[in-house]
């Protein structure tokens, strides 16, 4: 196999694997403060795509504004659920089985809602950027560049911001220790309400940079949800660097297994991998005991 095409295969996987650890950390974010599997994550990624279809495709809008029209509309919503659904069931015994059965049951009324207004069929968004781009031999969409751009930029960005800013650091004590940082004078439901709303965000944004590469449809959700839980895993749960790194592993685990392998058999050769590589290290890559 020629070299330009290896070379392919590694920046199509960096673009699969920065919009995976987008998902993923939104997923992680929401688990580390709350203790919730968020099962209807996959949806706030279905719906970006929608946010981009009829803000950039059908209106016009510019692509970055309908980016940040994208995390604020759906991370709104993510506030919402929150203070509505999940948090009530913090303070319920079995909070794990019961969050699990409202995000799986959330997760089913968003994918039905979504097909009664959008239909069934896959819609495509036009090109935000158009051309190919030659770099010595490895070819390159300007569509898919940009997504790489933009999705790294966007990691650095929540990892700025959970680092070096004051509201970052009371995210991070929040998810370190609850009663510590209530203790400190941190508002828990705030940080809860806020960390919810920019998981949801992150996941929105992921779906609307991808939206003009690939089709959407009210099923995405169900279909990138299982990804976002195997990057999770394998990254370890709750670990920030760790949904990163999974993100990307997945991601040119994709995209090297299909040049040489059906879609069936790479995602059986994941699962492998996946199975493997817990059993050798089973809190994921960069997961703590």
């Amino acid at each position: 196999m020629e070299w330009h095409l290896l070379a392919q295969g590694g920046l199509n996987g960096i673009m699969l694997g920065l919009n995976y650890a987008l998902i993923a950390l939104g997923l992680t974010l929401i688990f580390g403060i709350m203790g919730i599997v968020n099962f209807a994550h996959g949806e706030m990624y279905m719906l970006g795509g929608y946010v981009a279809f009829f803000l950039f495709g059908q209106f016009g809008l510019n692509f970055f504004a309908t980016l940040v029209a994208a995390a604020v509309i759906v991370g709104f919503l993510g506030v919402l659920l929150e203070k509505f659904i999940f948090r009530p069931l913090t303070s319920r015994p079995k909070i794990e089985l019961t969050s699990l059965i409202a995000a799986v049951g959330l997760a089913w009324v968003l994918q039905t809602l979504a097909v009664i207004a959008f239909g069934e069929q896959d819609q495509k968004v036009p090109s935000a950027f158009k051309g190919i781009i030659n770099m010595g031999g490895v070819i390159i969409t300007a569509e898919r560049l940009a997504a790489i751009l933009i999705g790294f930029s966007l990691v650095v960005i929540l990892n700025v911001f959970l680092l070096r800013t004051k509201t970052g650091r009371a995210i991070r004590a929040v998810a370190q220790d609850k009663e510590a940082a209530a203790l400190q004078g941190i508002g828990v439901s705030r940080i809860s309400a806020l960390s919810f709303g920019i998981g949801c965000g992150l996941a929105s944004c992921a779906g609307a940079l991808v939206a003009p590469i690939f089709f959407i449809n009210p099923f995405l959700g169900s279909e990138v949800i299982l990804k976002a839980f195997l990057v999770v895993i394998l990254g370890g749960m709750g670990s920030i660097p760790g949904a990163m790194l999974g993100g990307l592993v997945l991601g040119f685990i994709e995209s090297y297994g299909s040049l040489f392998f059906s879609v069936p058999t790479v995602m059986v050769l994941t699962f492998i991998l996946i199975i493997v590589i817990l059993i050798v290290r089973p809190q994921g890559l960069l997961g703590h005991e």
